[in-house]
């Protein structure tokens, strides 16, 4: 049996994620991180489905393929788990800091991905391009961070109303 190039990067991303989730995460924002975490599920889930079904791109090599076309991998764990990391980072800061990590994660990710694309078949592009994927992470990342930032405020807002 040999073992592709794509199966050894997933279990490297999959254990990688694994191991920053348990040892990177401050878990004191435990709440925070759940719903970070479960919102880029959903964007993801959304958004993945659509450019995917639009046949923007596609996953040749995924899990369960006769179920989802989508990357569960990257989708629903890779990147709900750096998006956690990339709100961490930014907790406590200015709106320059939390636009500039976004750029910076984006760039990240575009430029391992870019290759992967072009020698691997974990992802092919069709409709698509590395800045079209550098932009829609980068608008993610942000919106996960206002959604976070919204969902404190509900928190604290409603947090001691009676109703």
């Amino acid at each position: 049996m040999v073992i592709s190039p794509e199966l050894i990067i997933s279990i490297t991303s999959a254990l990688i994620g694994l191991l920053l989730l348990v040892f990177a995460v401050d878990w004191r924002y435990f709440r925070d991180w759940v719903v970070v975490f479960l919102y880029k599920n959903v964007l993801d889930g959304l958004w993945g489905a659509a450019v995917v079904n639009l046949d923007l791109l596609e996953y040749p090599f995924r899990q369960l393929p006769l179920l989802y076309k989508v990357s569960l991998l990257f989708d629903f764990w890779v990147f709900p788990i750096l998006c956690i990391l990339y709100n961490q980072l930014t907790r406590e800061r200015g709106f320059r800091h939390i636009l500039v990590y976004a750029i910076l994660f984006s760039v990240g990710i575009t430029v391992i991905e870019y290759p992967l694309e072009l020698y691997t078949e974990l992802i092919k592009y069709h409709k698509w391009s590395w800045y079209i994927t550098f932009i829609t992470l980068t608008v993610t990342l942000l919106s996960s961070r206002a959604f976070v930032a919204f969902y404190r405020w509900g928190c604290e807002y409603f947090g001691n109303k009676r109703f």
